[in-house]
């Protein structure tokens, strides 16, 4: 019975690991391959301060827990700048270093030897050495973790993880901090993964390097991967699969060496099929945090809703200013000296050929591009290279041509996660204060459903966004954008790409939205959809800005028709 007991403490132990890294990997999109170097540096804090400090375990368990938190946040700091690939070499390039520290530090971990001798638990008086006795603590802890990383994770801050990992320009985009949320995940994950360490260390009662190779880091990954990422029921599923099923072939009549090379073979072939036939997982993510089906968003008849423009009374006064931008890349002029002003509660346009540099500038007044010279003043406020999430802060938004919605999340999460100040979104009103973040988030769900009911999907806000039609994408993108509460709207090519029906209703949408207060630029090249809605155009080529006026007599002129059409043509 003791032994079967000891394969749950190791399910359950592998579990809370595996919750820890689901965080960074299913819901931030963060691939680490250095978890089982926090496992190790978590379980050694442990092991040290029991054995030559004589801490008791929940003091231990602290240790652990602030010395893996420290290490996660601080020495992946730099690798958070990276993405993909980039990310995956840095952290593997951790875990060697780590490993290869506890192997060679022999004066701190005793190298090959180990630690021996850790004590065991004291709690409530008894001593815990048997698996039997140790089961309530590990369960009990790994029911704290999974309470722990479920509030995390379905909640405003486990939002903005996944709107990150499906795209991270857009998250910037609608007013977050991607490298914030990406030190505090990584932070939080060392310090749920130390309490697999702490517990692993005491139960053992015995650590050293080999329990904690890259191999381990390898195990972790496939376990979040077949159990499903982004649901952490996936992940006790996965661990009682990864570790349990070891432990019954053991019972094979047959030598070790030949165990090892038929559970090797099982799990791969497992690992294939599922990569090949069921890629979600054994228990695939949820379409979104307290995603509203589509009947139900449709029943609850709410009011199209649109948020008005702070200042109403700055109607045809400059809102913002750029002043001499200039921007190359390498030999490429891509703005030249470029100043503009979009008056408040108006639609400005920017016209002209391609490659004529329209999007970089939004990118250079959004703050996706520094500028090399000149200025972005957004009411009054000097705004030049601000980080994308902080112009959106000051009131500048914008949308993007190829749409980048959160593909992964239903329509109404796509839109609740432009919404500010959100207090679910901060980890200490999220546990300290649930009951306010539950209020806001009901309050946000509810104007999100009124900017759907706006432009007109309110009956999809249960819908998963990749599912929609691309005319139907654009108009989610408006809603975010909407939903951002910015005073400054830049919308990149709002009617391209989709069927006259759509775009009939975004030019109504847009009117309304100008009506509202909004100070409004588009980049567009149907020129159709430029005279029926813009108030003053801008005309460029090759970076600069050649001409300005009302949209007619821009297209009326000879000589800019025959940039636009003919030579101008890029």
């Amino acid at each position: 019975m003791d032994f079967w007991l000891h394969v749950l403490n190791m399910i359950l132990l592998f579990a809370v690991l595996g919750v820890s890294l689901n965080l960074l990997l299913g819901y931030g999109g963060l691939v680490s391959m250095s978890h089982g170097a926090f496992f190790g540096v978590g379980a050694y804090a442990a092991a040290l301060t029991a054995r030559h400090l004589g801490w008791p375990f929940p003091l231990t368990l602290l240790a652990a827990i602030v010395v893996t938190t420290l290490l996660a946040g601080g020495v992946t700091f730099p690798a958070l700048r990276v993405r993909g690939e980039y990310l995956i070499l840095l952290t593997l390039a951790l875990q060697m270093v780590l490993y290869e520290l506890m192997l060679s530090w022999v004066d701190l971990t005793e190298g090959r030897t180990g630690i021996s001798g850790i004590p065991r638990p004291t709690l409530f008086g008894v001593s815990l050495v048997t698996p039997a006795q140790f089961l309530p603590l590990i369960a009990a802890c790994a029911a704290v973790v999974f309470a722990i990383g479920y509030r995390i994770g379905e909640s405003p801050f486990g939002r903005v993880l996944k709107a990150m990992r499906d795209d991270e320009r857009a998250t910037l985009a609608i007013g977050k901090s991607v490298l914030r949320y990406k030190v505090l995940v990584f932070s939080i994950s060392g310090a749920l993964a130390a309490v697999a360490a702490a517990l692993f260390a005491h139960y053992q009662a015995f650590i050293n390097p080999f329990s904690f190779t890259l191999d381990r880091s390898i195990f972790l990954v496939a376990l979040v991967v077949l159990g499903g990422t982004a649901n952490l029921v996936g992940t006790f599923v996965g661990a009682a699969l990864f570790v349990g099923l070891p432990e019954v072939l053991r019972f094979l009549e047959a030598r070790a060496e030949i165990v090892d090379a038929i559970r090797d073979f099982v799990f791969g072939a497992v690992l294939v099929a599922f990569m090949r036939f069921r890629p979600q997982g054994l228990v695939p993510e949820r379409a979104g945090v307290g995603a509203v089906p589509a009947a139900a968003a449709a029943a609850a008849g709410v009011a199209a809703t649109l948020p008005v423009a702070a200042a109403r009374g700055t109607d045809g006064q400059p809102v913002l200013v750029a002043e001499g931008l200039r921007k190359h890349f390498g030999g490429i002029q891509a703005a030249a000296d470029l100043s503009l002003v979009l008056p408040g509660g108006k639609v400005t346009a920017l016209v002209g050929p391609n490659g004529a540099g329209k999007t970089t500038v939004f990118n250079l007044l959004t703050g996706f591009l520094a500028p090399d010279a000149g200025r972005v003043v957004l009411r009054g406020r000097d705004v030049t290279g601000l980080a994308p999430w902080r112009t959106v802060g000051h009131g500048l938004a914008r949308t993007f041509q190829d749409v980048r919605l959160f593909e992964r999340m239903t329509v109404l999460d796509n839109v609740v996660a432009a919404i500010p100040g959100q207090p679910g979104e901060r980890l200490l009103p999220l546990f300290l204060a649930p009951w306010r973040a539950a209020a806001a988030e009901r309050a946000n769900r509810a104007k999100a459903l009124g900017y759907l009911a706006f432009v007109g999907l309110a009956e999809r806000a249960g819908d998963v966004a990749a599912s929609l039609a691309f005319g139907e994408q654009k108009l989610v993108a408006l809603a975010r954008l909407i939903a951002t509460e910015a005073d400054v709207l830049l919308l990149d090519e709002p009617a391209s790409g989709v069927d006259v029906q759509w775009v009939n209703r975004i030019l109504d949408l847009i009117r309304q939205v100008a009506a509202a207060g909004k100070t409004i630029c588009i980049v567009e090249h149907n020129l159709e959809v430029v005279t029926a809605v813009a108030d003053r155009a801008y005309f460029m080529e090759a970076g600069r800005i050649i001409a300005e006026g009302r949209p007619e007599a821009l297209m009326a002129d000879p000589r800019l028709g025959e940039i636009y059409f003919g030579k101008g043509r890029r």
